[in-house]
């Protein structure tokens, strides 16, 4: 009896260890790391016209301050991270954004890896969905803390990118950054690059908080498409030759045209 007795004792005390081991895993007790977890914070994209009226989904006209009517009938654009900063002094961000895009990083970039502050995930938007409309571009799960803004990585997709388009006559999209076609006052034009734009540096309108109490933020990228061709000739764009002066101005006017809506 008795060695039964301490048997079932014996089974007790590893059950309530057991027990016990099962509480702290799952975060029972006094203890525990401090590090953040459960925070999340998420990104959406618009096209969102700057100047002009909002369109429904279809191609879109615009009119440049060269008198030009311009037609789009496909746009894509590719956002292929964004990184949550919580340092927004010095250079990086507050250098005029004309010195940042006068210069263009030459090769594709590889598809990078997702962190808790930075999405990691390359998103094809389509320009001719309907203004306004919201696309998800990715979440990310960050320690509390204040976050000054976002600096916007513009790259080729892989074929990991979401949105890529599909169907007949659509653009293939992977190894490319930016897709253009349309016409310039009616006379058709194509403009598609690999090429990395530089990297979009992006203060919020306000800081992005999270703390324990508050641990859910958001924000939306208005890709404003009707600035694009301010100062721009489409028929001169070459697509080979990114530093010409029409390419260039284009995709200055790309990078720049990303704004918090």
């Amino acid at each position: 009896m008795t060695s039964i007795c301490t048997e079932m004792r014996f089974a007790t005390c590893a059950c309530l260890l057991a027990a016990g081991i099962l509480l702290t895993a799952c975060g029972g007790g006094s203890g525990g790391s401090s590090q953040s977890t459960g925070t999340e914070a998420v990104f959406t994209a618009a096209a969102s016209p700057a100047v002009a009226a909002a369109l429904p989904a279809g191609s879109k006209t615009v009119v440049n301050d060269l008198g030009d009517t311009i037609v789009l009938e496909k746009a894509y654009l590719v956002l292929a991270n964004l990184n949550m900063e919580s340092v927004c002094t010095g250079n990086s961000f507050y250098v005029s954004i004309e010195w940042l895009l006068d210069r263009l990083v030459p090769a594709a970039q590889a598809h990078t890896v997702a962190t808790p502050t930075s999405t990691g995930v390359p998103i094809v938007v389509n320009l001719l969905a309907a203004d306004n409309v919201t696309v998800d571009l990715g979440r990310t799960s960050p320690p509390t803390g204040d976050y000054c803004g976002l600096t916007i990585s513009l790259a080729a997709a892989d074929d990991d990118a979401e949105n890529l388009p599909t169907g007949a006559g659509e653009p293939d999209m992977i190894g490319k950054s930016l897709y253009l076609e349309g016409t310039q006052n009616g006379t058709p034009f194509t403009f598609s690059i690999s090429a990395a734009l530089i990297e979009r540096k992006l203060l919020f309108n306000a800081p992005m908080t999270l703390t324990a109490a508050n641990r859910h933020a958001a924000a939306t990228i208005a890709i404003h498409y009707d600035t694009w061709f301010q100062g721009v000739d489409p028929a001169a764009l070459n697509d080979t030759d990114l530093n010409n002066p029409a390419s260039n101005q284009l995709l200055q006017n790309i990078t720049a045209s990303l704004h918090q809506s």
